[in-house]
């Protein structure tokens, strides 16, 4: 969903993520019931610092995650 505004989520745990969100430009807000939540921003890695070598996260030379066919 792009030029979306996120307004609020509640953590559900084991059963998901509400989340409430305002497209910027139709003013159209819409709640969602999803199981994980997925925000990026912007265009440049910053993973630096996040420690991330210490939880099998692996990264390439810019610093980008690395993913696979899921996700």
């Amino acid at each position: 969903m792009l030029n979306t505004r996120t307004l609020n989520g509640v953590n559900k745990k084991e059963n998901g993520v509400t989340l409430n969100v305002k497209n910027v430009k139709s003013e159209e807000e819409t709640s969602l019931e999803v199981d994980v939540v997925l925000v990026s921003i912007g265009r440049h890695a910053f993973t630096g610092g996040l420690g991330l070598e210490n939880t099998g996260v692996k990264t390439n030379d810019r610093g980008q995650v690395l993913i696979n066919n899921s996700w």
